[in-house]
Formats: C-alpha cells, sequence, structure tokens
C-alpha cells in the first residue's frame, strides 16, 4: 500500500508542477583551467554601443565607465590570486608591476633601483619564471580539488534518458504575468531528445517542437504521468 501511495503521489500532475525548485547541484563540478592569460579580458561582451540623441555616445550618458574600466583591470592583474599565489602580470612577464602609487609615494624598490641592477633581476627572473609557473599550477590543481570536494558534497546526481519525459524551472522571463505567488514553478512536459554534454539535454515540446537551447540538468525534473 504504501508503494502503491507513493507512485500515486508521484504521478500528481498539480503536485510535480507546484513543487519547489531545487537549490543542489544535479551534477558533479567539471573544472576548467584556461591556459591563456589575458585571453578573457580580450573579449568583447558589450559590442558597439548605440548612440544616443545628439550624437551622444552611451558611455558619456551613463557615467564614466570608460574611464575607470583600465584601471580596475590594471589592478586586477596587479592583484594576487587566492589560486595562485601569483598576481596575473608576474606570471607573464616574470616580475611584479611597479604600480603608480609606488612613484608618487617612492617606495624603496623604487628609489634603490638603477638600471643594471633591475636588468640583472629581470632575467633573474626570466630564468625562473618556468619554475614559478609549475609551482603555480600545483596550487591551482590543490585549489580546484577542494573547491570540487566541497560542490561534489552537495551534489544530489541526477540523469535523463533519451525519450524521458521532464519538467522545465519556471524563469522570471516565462512566469505567467499576474500570476504572482500561484505561477508554478515547473512548466511542461518536455521529452529528452538528446544529450548535448555533461549535464546538458536537447528538449523538446509534445508537439514536436525543438526547444532552441539546451538545458541543464539543475533545471529540469523527471515528470511522471
Amino acid at each position: 500500500m504504501e508503494e502503491d501511495a507513493k507512485r500515486f503521489v508521484a504521478k500528481c500532475d498539480r503536485c510535480q508542477r507546484y513543487g519547489n525548485n531545487m537549490h543542489h547541484p544535479a551534477e558533479l563540478l567539471h573544472t576548467v583551467i584556461s591556459p591563456w592569460p589575458f585571453m578573457k579580458w580580450g573579449m568583447d561582451i558589450v559590442g558597439p554601443l548605440p548612440q544616443a540623441k545628439g550624437k551622444k555616445i552611451l558611455e558619456e550618458s551613463k557615467g564614466n565607465w570608460p574611464e575607470v574600466l583600465p584601471g580596475v583591470l590594471w589592478a586586477y592583474r596587479t592583484t594576487t590570486k587566492t589560486c595562485t599565489g601569483e598576481t596575473p602580470f608576474s606570471l607573464v612577464y616574470g616580475s611584479e608591476a611597479l604600480i603608480p602609487v609606488e612613484i608618487g609615494e617612492p617606495s624603496a624598490r623604487f628609489t634603490q633601483a638603477t638600471e643594471e641592477s633591475n636588468d640583472e633581476k629581470l632575467r633573474t627572473n626570466l630564468d625562473l619564471l618556468e619554475q614559478r609557473r609549475e609551482a603555480t599550477l600545483i596550487r591551482m590543481a590543490t585549489h580546484n580539488q577542494t573547491i570540487e570536494r566541497y560542490y561534489n558534497r552537495k551534489a544530489h546526481l541526477r540523469y535523463f534518458k533519451f525519450g524521458d519525459f521532464v519538467l522545465k524551472k519556471v524563469f522570471q522571463s516565462t512566469k505567467i504575468a499576474g500570476a504572482g505567488k500561484l505561477n508554478p514553478n515547473w512548466e511542461g512536459p518536455y521529452k529528452v531528445r538528446g544529450i548535448a554534454g555533461k549535464g546538458a539535454y536537447e528538449l523538446e515540446a509534445m508537439e514536436d517542437k525543438v526547444l532552441p537551447s539546451n538545458w541543464n540538468d539543475v533545471h529540469l525534473e523527471k515528470y511522471y504521468f
């Protein structure tokens, strides 16, 4: 009787659609290490900025972030990172950057350095750079393993097969207008038509209409008829 009751409740359509959202990861963590320093900083994620009336560009009318951004990037590149124990600048050029404040308020490095001693230290740092990079890779691997263990402890693994029916999480942009708290948390059902990668699935609606994007399993829940 208990098993029959569980199966009956599991197939309740409203119970499934109004079920709580899940916050635990449904897949183990897959770490990615970018081998190109500064690569991501060169990406144009904004694109061309539209012009406002009077041909004033958007950046002028909405603040001075273009003037601030170079300083922010410079600070990021010259700040020691937890995972590496080094600054991105030093890992590329072999030496720490001379920051503007060391010139305005002269530091010992700035006042005592000569061109000859500076060239000698640069050559020494370049000779030791590969060793520093190898040590950094070891620290990064250890750091990633720590994060992975912490993340995976919280994971509730969930996998779907080809042909399974699932519900998809309702996002803010797909909520029914004016529904408020009465809006369901899940929508569908959809059919799994393919596996796009680790924890990612291709879905199609009941009328065989393919959804335009792949969906992560953390946003999916198995649907029972």
